[in-house]
């Protein structure tokens, strides 16, 4: 009997046997597959960075030191004391210099028109006044600092600034008169802001037309006045002169207005047989005239004297005393007023201040009347 005996390994030795298959092992094998799929996860991977990093580039926008939106910054971290927020800055406005130039000029009340209107608006400018006579005015102009800003012109003046003036806007140059000079970057631009005052300071009261207007005076308001006279459709004008002779300049305007005038003197004002919608006294504060017109005219017609001081002057006591409508020269005086703040301000006549009802509100209270020149209430 033979020794030998066919023997059958068991699980275990059956595992730790490498079997050969076509001449390759089986744990060869799975390594080999196992680098394959190795090397396609890296390909994969590769390809996929490749991709995010074109489309990155197609989205990529040029570098911008400021950009217009900026990442948010973190939050701060909380604290016991929440931080008290930041006030954003104000631009600080340059104090800039502005006055009321004439002779006399104590009187005025400008500045009080003027100051209110700067306080409201937030601007630290000064307003003031100086007496300056028409050989001086050239003299005062070229002695201004740079701060100065703008000019209010008053009798003499506003004559006498004509050929000192750089640029003037369509009134003045029709008028030959400018109540308001701009100091622009070295030039000066002169504005007649009086002819919308006469017709604003009108049309509070309820005036917007009238066909047939007495103008008393032929100084440089009588101007003034034939213009505003032509914007409220007038198709007549009689003028009413202390001089024949210093004030036929008037005539030229008047026609070039399309407007038929006559001048006459002073004294002769009350024998007109029409009654004017409209009497415009342009005469110096103070000073009297024989014509004191009839009980009907001073009735049926509205009176616009421009002076205000001394108030009342003779002829609106006259009108008053019959119940006739009167119009304050201050209110003609506030409005203008208004028009030159929009100058010194913007450059510009035509361009509305900022609240500007609000602004007016405060220049008509702090001299004391409301739109149409009546007092106000206490």
């Amino acid at each position: 009997m033979s020794d030998e005996r066919e023997t059958t390994p068991n699980d275990e030795t059956a595992e730790a046997v490498t079997i050969e298959e076509n001449g390759v092992s089986e744990a060869s094998a799975e390594a080999s597959i196992a680098a394959l799929v190795e090397a396609e996860r890296r390909a994969e991977a590769e390809e996929a960075a490749v991709e995010d990093a074109e489309l990155a580039a197609e989205l990529e926008e040029p570098a911008d030191p400021e950009p217009d939106h900026p990442e948010p910054l973190p939050e701060p971290a909380a604290t016991t004391s929440p931080a008290k927020p930041k006030q954003a800055k104000k631009t600080k406005q340059p104090a800039r210099k502005l006055a009321v130039l004439g002779s006399p000029i104590g009187h005025s009340k400008s500045p009080a028109l003027h100051r209110a209107a700067y306080k409201k608006l937030g601007l630290p400018w000064q307003y003031e006044t100086a007496d300056v006579t028409g050989d001086r005015l050239a003299e005062f102009i070229d002695g201004l600092e740079p701060e100065w800003r703008g000019l209010s012109l008053t009798m003499p003046l506003k004559q006498s600034v004509i050929p000192l003036l750089g640029d003037m806007d369509r009134l003045a140059e029709q008028t030959g008169v400018a109540n308001t000079v701009l100091l622009d970057d070295g030039t000066l631009r002169g504005f007649n802001t009086d002819v919308s005052g006469i017709v604003w300071a009108l049309e509070a009261v309820g005036l917007e037309s009238a066909t047939f207007v007495h103008i008393l005076g032929g100084g440089a308001t009588a101007a003034s006045a034939l213009v505003a006279a032509a914007e409220l459709g007038a198709e007549r004008v009689d003028i009413f002169v202390r001089s024949l002779e210093r004030s036929v300049w008037l005539e030229p305007l008047a026609h070039e207005l399309g407007l038929r005038v006559r001048i006459r003197p002073l004294s002769q004002a009350d024998r007109s047989l029409d009654i004017p919608d409209l009497v415009i006294s342009t005469l110096p504060g103070g000073v009297s005239t024989d014509a004191l017109y009839t009980d009907s005219t001073r009735r049926r017609s509205v009176l616009l004297d421009v002076s205000y001081e001394p108030w009342p002057s003779v002829l609106a006591s006259a009108w008053q005393a019959v119940g006739g409508r009167v119009v304050s020269g201050l209110a003609m005086l506030a409005h203008q007023a208004l028009l030159q703040v929009r100058i010194f301000v913007s450059g510009d006549p035509l361009e509305p201040l900022d609240d500007e009802d609000a602004v007016l509100a405060a220049m008509l209270e702090a001299v004391g009347i409301d739109e149409s020149g009546a007092p106000l209430a206490d």
